[in-house]
């Protein structure tokens, strides 16, 4: 195989995200139907570290004059994301939020409406989900023809409705998550993740979030839930 040249592209866009239920307890694939959603039509995904500043601290004499100064490094706890979307899509509010669907009596029942969830008890635990989007590698003036991707993994967040406005315009509302770690993520069960595509390695994918450059499609997006096997 010839030598690749190395891939040093700008990120363009958001063309589609895709969210995968866990089992809130272990970060594993849920076992159950109806797991998995695919979006289009995002306006934009927001990805904003979330640190502790660090001590900052000087000792200063008796004349006012400066002994020793320091100044801790930053503490990154995790990620804030905010997903905004003009859909209106009651199968990606219930995956993302929790709650509860209301399908339509056609002979393939379709989601149209969508219950939000009330304040979960002490033994109830927040939905979960892993959340990817996919992203354009661009380069001068075009997406790049070889890696023209790049693929962005979330391997554990939990979301809540964000803000919304209806007006005269068209509305655009927001959901509101943060990131954790996740061990049984694995390469995720979709076959498209770094090791499904470079090769097993010692990459790792249990941190809070990825990305890596991919010649892989993004999933077609659909208004309906689809069910993805636990395997990964």
């Amino acid at each position: 195989m010839a030598q690749r040249a190395t891939p040093c592209g700008v990120s363009l866009g958001v063309c589609r995200v895709r969210v995968t239920q866990l089992d809130p307890i272990t970060g594993c694939i849920a076992s159950a139907a109806d797991n998995s959603f695919v979006l289009g039509n995002t306006i934009k995904v927001d990805v904003t570290p979330n640190k502790d500043t660090g001590a900052d601290t000087t000792l200063i004499d008796g004349c006012g004059c400066k002994i020793a100064t320091y100044k801790a490094p930053e503490i990154l706890k995790r990620y804030d994301l905010t997903l905004t979307t003009p859909i209106k899509s009651a199968a990606l509010e219930s995956i993302l939020t929790g709650g509860d669907i209301l399908y339509d009596n056609s002979v393939s029942p379709v989601p149209v409406g969508f219950s939000s969830p009330t304040n979960l008890d002490c033994s109830e635990s927040s939905p979960a989900v892993s959340m990817e989007f996919w992203t354009k590698n661009w380069v001068d003036g075009a997406q790049d023809a070889a890696l023209p991707w790049i693929h962005w993994t979330f391997p554990y967040t939990i979301w809540s409705p964000g803000p919304q406005s209806a007006q005269n315009d068209f509305a655009q509302p927001d959901f509101v998550g943060f990131t954790r770690g996740n061990t049984c993520w694995g390469d995720g069960p979709y076959g498209d993740g770094p090791d499904s595509t470079y090769g097993a390695s010692t990459f790792d994918t249990s941190s809070d979030y990825y990305w890596f450059y991919t010649p892989t499609d993004p999933p077609t997006a659909s208004c309906d839930l689809a069910t993805v096997a636990p395997a990964s």
